[in-house]
């Protein structure tokens, strides 16, 4: 739990940072041209705001890289300096520190809680609505059927009567139901009457309930930010306004809807509903001065598909840049079976670059190259595992990204070829500030003991070695002009062993 923990946290942190740089954007335009945009417009925008959250840039970007390097005949190179790393967020995480299992323990247990009581509450809403509903009168009925035809929507939809709400509303997800007061709808003739009902089938049309569903499940798991907060109650308000919008459609239905919402306005303020806010008159205030300003708003705004449209393709694209320098990291897989990834971490005036190479139907790590760079950013490194030979070539590209060459060789055969761009980021670890002084080798072995490659190693600190038994095994590796320190480094790393100094003498052992 405690590595999970570990390797998952900071790509939340970058996947919320992300999300919050696209739901300020969307917000800041939402206020920017408010008055130049219809309900539903303003509802489609705040919409894929939240629906950010849901789609974390990290899980799509490599499989875009796939799909990209699965068109392209040659290496894929892909770079990474898009916004200069605005969306980079890596917390440390150094020791055996519980905080991350803590943090997520309990961001979850709060999300799991949230979720479960919205979800008892509609529950224990709709039984009781049904418990006590009363069979709609006629006139109900026939201006529902009328309401229907009108939106063309085909789908079954139930209405009752109930003492529970103050105002109609529309409950169930997929045989939905319309529940009018018992007694607020009796003062408002046919075509008034028709008129309301249109706003609730409008509901039914453009799936609010889903939705509204599927926004409670992401501001539940998101519980902790402000923002997304905000963003949902702009969605309750604009949904009502898109309604109306629909129903609203010529002039004559326009008066009609006003006109039924005015009665039911003086309804809702009537001595006989007592505990009943101003806060309701002043949105059906604000819905009937919408209402009021449609048909000049919708001469100048743009088309509410047009506008979604625009957003979804924003949304894609920024999920998949945030996605790809959310960690600095640069991802590859090609038409083989192994996927590549490369970070590089600035270490002073040297980079350290980064490498892994992992199969892609078991999963497993079959290399993982680490070089610092110098002044030249050239470097050549070629590793063996598992029956597979990984060789990389680094080389500068423009500006400050770095190339990585990667060639996977399997029997004496190449079978996959990347290439990938990297733009290195600072580091924030202990590791990666990490400075190798020791004097530059180049060294290549195959398939030689352990034991004898430490030895040799530690022949070159001027200590003596002392190993412990547990420590067995046989390593294929290659260096050339890397640091002897830093190579030692990375041949402890990569078979689980450290060390520590007694007197004059390096213990190595297992991890």
């Amino acid at each position: 739990m405690k590595s999970l923990a570990r390797a998952y946290l900071p790509l939340i942190a970058s996947h919320v940072w992300s999300s919050t740089i696209f739901l300020l954007l969307v917000l800041a335009v939402i206020f920017l041209v408010r008055g130049r945009l219809t309900a539903s417009a303003r509802f489609s925008l705040c919409l894929i705001g939240i629906l950010k959250f849901a789609i974390p840039g990290a899980a799509i970007a490599p499989w875009v890289g796939l799909v990209l390097r699965s068109r392209s005949p040659g290496p894929l190179p892909i770079p990474l300096q898009v916004l200069g790393g605005a969306f980079r967020v890596n917390p440390p995480l150094t020791g055996s520190a519980l905080w991350p299992v803590v943090v997520i323990a309990i961001w979850l247990a709060v999300a799991i809680a949230i979720i479960a009581r919205g979800t008892l509450t509609r529950r224990r809403l709709v039984a009781l609505s049904v418990r006590t509903a009363m069979p709609p009168l006629a006139r109900e009925a026939e201006a529902l059927a009328r309401a229907r035809r009108r939106l063309r929507i085909r789908r079954a939809i139930d209405i009752a009567r109930s003492v529970l709400p103050e105002a109609p509303a529309v409950l169930r997800i997929f045989r939905p139901l319309i529940v009018l007061p018992a007694a607020g709808c009796d003062d408002l003739s046919d075509e008034e009457l028709e008129s309301l009902l249109s706003h609730e089938c409008a509901h039914v049309a453009r799936h609010d309930n889903l939705i509204a569903r599927i926004e409670s499940v992401v501001c539940a798991l998101f519980w902790f930010h402000p923002l997304i907060w905000i963003a949902q109650r702009i969605t309750v308000i604009e949904r009502e306004r898109a309604c109306d919008e629909m129903v609203a459609d010529s002039a004559e239905r326009r008066e009609t809807y006003l006109a039924a919402l005015t009665k039911f306005c003086q309804a809702a303020i009537a001595p006989r509903l007592p505990g009943v806010s101003c806060m309701a008159t002043a949105k059906l205030k604000e819905r009937m001065d919408h209402v009021m300003r449609y048909p000049a708003i919708k001469a100048q705004a743009p088309s509410p598909k047009g506008v979604a449209l625009l957003a979804t393709v924003a949304l894609v694209l920024f999920t998949v840049a945030a996605g790809m320098v959310g960690t600095g990291n640069a991802f590859a897989r090609g038409n083989g079976d192994y996927a590549v990834k490369v970070t590089a971490k600035r270490a002073g005036d040297s980079i350290v670059l980064q490498g892994t190479v992992s199969d892609n139907k078991t999963q497993r790590v079959v290399g993982s190259p680490k070089v610092t760079l110098d002044a030249s950013r050239r470097a050549t490194m070629k590793i063996s595992g598992a029956g597979v030979d990984v060789a990389f070539e680094v080389r500068p590209d423009s500006g400050d990204r770095i190339a990585v060459d990667v060639t996977i060789e399997k029997e004496g055969e190449v079978v996959q070829r990347n290439t990938l761009v990297v733009a290195p980021s600072e580091a924030e670890t202990a590791e990666s500030t990490k400075k190798y002084t020791g004097q530059p080798i180049s060294l290549e072995v195959k398939d030689a003991d352990l034991r004898d490659v430490i030895v040799m190693f530690g022949k070159a600190t001027g200590l003596e070695t002392r190993i412990e038994d547990s420590v067995q095994g046989r390593v294929s590796v290659a260096w050339h002009n890397v640091p002897w320190d830093q190579a030692f480094d990375s041949l402890l790393n990569d078979n689980g062993l450290k060390y520590h100094i007694e007197s004059k003498t390096i213990v190595i052992s297992k991890k």
